[in-house]
């Protein structure tokens, strides 16, 4: 969690997933190693991460959000939404993809932190400096039909509290870890949001209530992390908001790095 004495305007898109994530989220998913990546690709430049959201069905940008929820701090806790009722707690970041008419399809950064003044958590939508980031709207891969995939700098989430006076200074390093502000691990939360800016599906068999599951990849590592979650029994109507799992990949620099992160837990865990 930031703070900052006063919140900076943010886009539209940000009060709905606000509003919407007051609602519980969750996931549960079972372990898999390695992506499925053509012979002789490249998963990701050193510095960056990729991150896969899968879903059943085509994905559709006018009708539903797409969420990827990080908490940086290292302490090894999911960012569950119920956090937004009160305190954002275990929100550091999040990347939002669609979302409705009139948006566009390229996904926005938005922070998270604590205002001093009021006690209340907020977000700041933070620049994506040129060529940080990568969007590709289908997922490269013979084993996931259906979904979308980031590949993004670290550096964009090494984020300092923003300054009174404005928008968050983006890190002008290019290769992370080590970072000044965040830990190497990272857990990560996925969630669709429909037109009315409520949940309809997460990573959880339970449903959007569940907060069973725990999903976490280390930065400092070039070890895949994916999950996946059963395609029967989903209350999922529409597969374009069904989501069935997580590929994560980071390609980090040589040498050592600083990590102020606990020992992880197996990911994901319920």
């Amino acid at each position: 969690m930031r703070t900052v004495a006063k919140e900076n305007g943010v886009r539209r898109l940000v009060p709905a997933v606000v509003v919407a994530a007051m609602i519980a989220l969750s996931g549960c998913g079972r372990q898999v190693t390695g992506l499925d990546l053509p012979s002789g690709s490249t998963i990701a430049p050193v510095g960056d991460s990729l991150i896969r959201f899968e879903t059943a069905g085509p994905l559709d940008f006018q009708n539903f959000t797409y969420v990827i929820v990080f908490n940086t701090s290292g302490n090894n806790q999911q960012p569950y939404a119920q956090g937004l009722n009160t305190d954002f707690k275990n929100w550091s970041a999040f990347f939002v993809v669609g979302g409705g008419a009139g948006f566009a399809n390229n996904p926005q950064l938005e922070q998270v932190y604590q205002d001093p003044s009021s006690g209340t958590p907020r977000t700041f939508n933070v620049p994506i400096p040129a060529g940080t980031l990568s969007f590709q709207p289908t997922v490269p891969t013979a084993s996931a039909a259906n979904g979308f995939q980031i590949t993004f700098n670290n550096c964009l989430l090494d984020l300092a509290p923003p300054a009174s006076t404005g928008t968050p200074v983006v890190s002008s390093n290019r290769t992370c870890p080590p970072y000044t502000q965040i830990a190497t691990y990272w857990n990560v939360s996925l969630f669709t949001l429909d037109r009315n800016g409520s949940p309809v599906d997460s990573l959880g068999v339970n449903g959007p209530s569940d907060t069973s599951y725990r999903f976490q990849y280390d930065t400092a590592s070039d070890t895949p992390q994916n999950a996946f979650k059963p395609a029967s029994g989903s209350t999922v109507q529409n597969p374009s908001a069904q989501i069935t799992g997580i590929e994560t990949f980071a390609t980090p620099q040589n040498g050592a790095v600083s990590a102020p992160s606990p020992t992880p837990t197996p990911a994901p865990t319920h």
